[in-house]
């Protein structure tokens, strides 16, 4: 028996990977600010200060999410007509919002946090 995916499960599955983005983005920014503001920056645990390893793992568990969803869209059935158009969709749209987070976080292990 064959998974088909319904119209609604079909554009959640479309747009989860940007929603998965824009909590990374509102996360990071949120940690960021609140790890300025109380100083954690300038705590360190070994050779890392407690923000940039929060702000690490914000990070990464957004990253393992969007990878988990692609791989996720990609085990989908093929199909011919609009459960594999939405197929392809979601895979270029997880894919989109995966580089996206890449993107954002970059800077992460490179620049300072607090100036």
């Amino acid at each position: 028996m064959t998974r088909s995916l319904s119209r609604p499960a079909s554009l959640l599955l479309i747009a989860s990977g940007f929603v998965i983005w824009a909590s990374a983005f509102t996360l990071l920014y949120a940690a960021l600010s609140v790890g300025c503001a109380f100083g954690w920056q300038a705590r360190l645990v070994g050779e890392i200060s407690l923000s940039r390893i929060l702000l690490l793992l914000i990070w990464s568990v957004h990253l393992a999410a969007l990878v988990g969803l692609l791989i996720h869209c990609v085990r989908l059935p093929q199909g011919e007509g609009t459960p594999g158009f939405i197929r392809k969709v979601a895979i270029g749209s997880t894919a989109a919002a995966l580089v996206a987070t890449v993107w954002t976080g970059a800077a992460i292990p490179a620049v300072s946090q607090c100036l």
